[in-house]
């Protein structure tokens, strides 16, 4: 019971993460800025780790060496930076909701990387998480259609935004694939997390020399912001959530991390005044359901494992 309430504590983390992003947006400063100044106040506060696992790093194979890189760099900042900037043109509870794709992305990616089974259930769930997330897009993808292809400013945001989503869904989700094989080889899970956030920042650092006129001068006050918002999402939340993966199978902790779209709906209403329309809420809803599904046939079929 105590490890599921520390993945709901870490969820709730994640949830508050949008009352600082979206605002500082909205100030003006630039997603590639805010999202390396991310990573630069992780990689200060887990250094740490960094030197306690200097042994683990000294000898991890190329692939294993390979796999932290995509980690870090496509998903940790590239699918960071995509997740952000789709914020300019979507209601952010609708891209964190579509983030619920990401596990037909784990699953076929697994299936193709680590030849791990596709289940027979896999589809009929996939097929609703899919269906779920077109209700959603409907209204959307209706005024595209009104618009004939004759590309407006509102028709070119719409399809930005889901394009960045879609970024982010494939990211995070080949990320969890790699972070599998990871846990594979025995990796620590603090190994993983403090060496995503050093080759994220080492992806970022070259994206803000080639793009500096976007960096702006931050005030103390949203630089403070920047800091909190990923100690509190970033760190906390992270260290919440394995805390709780000690005593919570990884099936039980993926159902209780469906809270997260749950919280960030109500805090996103309730601070931020981002309704969701009738679609939306039907095609969230169905997100949820078939991740629920997709996720007990899982915890099912590990529970028999056993017994066979």
């Amino acid at each position: 019971m105590a490890g599921t309430f520390f993945i709901m504590i870490a969820c709730f983390t994640w949830a508050l993460d949008t009352l600082i992003r979206y605002p500082l947006l909205g100030a003006g400063y630039s997603t590639l800025q805010i999202v390396l100044f991310e990573h630069l106040t992780l990689v200060l506060f887990v250094s740490p780790m960094l030197w306690r696992y200097r042994h683990v790093y000294r000898h991890m194979s190329i692939s294993g060496f390979s796999c932290l890189f995509f980690i870090g760099g496509i998903g940790s900042a590239m699918g960071t930076l995509a997740f952000t900037e789709a914020f300019h043109y979507l209601n952010p509870t609708v891209v964190i909701l579509l983030q619920k794709l990401q596990p037909i992305v784990a699953i076929l990616l697994a299936y193709w990387l680590l030849k791990e089974r596709i289940e027979g259930h896999f589809m009929q769930w996939a097929a609703v998480i899919l269906f779920g997330s077109f209700v959603m897009m409907w209204p959307d993808l209706r005024q595209l259609g009104d618009a004939q292809w004759h590309y407006s400013s509102d028709t070119m945001s719409i399809m930005k935004g889901y394009g960045y989503t879609l970024i982010a869904v494939i990211a995070w989700g080949a990320a969890t694939v790699c972070g599998k094989y990871l846990s594979h080889q025995h990796m620590p899970a603090n190994a993983i997390m403090s060496g995503r956030f050093v080759a994220g920042l080492l992806v970022l650092l070259p994206l803000a020399l080639a793009q500096s006129d976007s960096l702006t001068a931050m005030t103390s006050v949203d630089l403070s912001l920047v800091v909190v918002m990923a100690l509190l999402s970033g760190f906390i939340g992270m260290w919440f959530y394995y805390q709780g993966l000690k005593t919570v199978p990884a099936q039980l902790a993926t159902l209780a991390e469906l809270s997260f779209p749950v919280f960030a709906a109500a805090i996103n209403w309730l601070f931020l005044d981002m309704d969701l329309t009738g679609y939306q809420i039907a095609g969230g809803l169905m997100l949820i359901f078939g991740n629920i599904g997709l996720r007990m046939k899982e915890l099912r079929k590990a529970d028999l494992a056993p017994a066979a």
